[in-house]
């Protein structure tokens, strides 16, 4: 996976990369719902990439994009 080389709103290289997304108690899962084995639905969790001088989230992405998402 390639570094982003400037944060798409100021410029700066000083980016933090793959911070997991994390989720409160009442909100439910953060992440995509993918068919797992049996009857059973997973969650790939969602990361983001983060400008540490500006705040600004680059990107979201997942790990392993080769799942049997479901989509709705």
């Amino acid at each position: 996976m390639a570094k982003p080389s400037a944060c798409p709103h100021c410029g700066s290289h000083d980016m933090l990369l793959g911070i997991k997304v994390v989720k409160s108690v009442d909100t439910g899962w953060v992440g995509f719902f993918y068919k797992a084995a049996g009857p059973f639905v997973g969650t790939e969790p969602l990361l983001a990439d983060l400008c540490q001088n500006c705040g600004t989230v680059a990107r979201f992405w997942v790990k392993n994009s080769r799942r049997r998402w479901l989509i709705k």
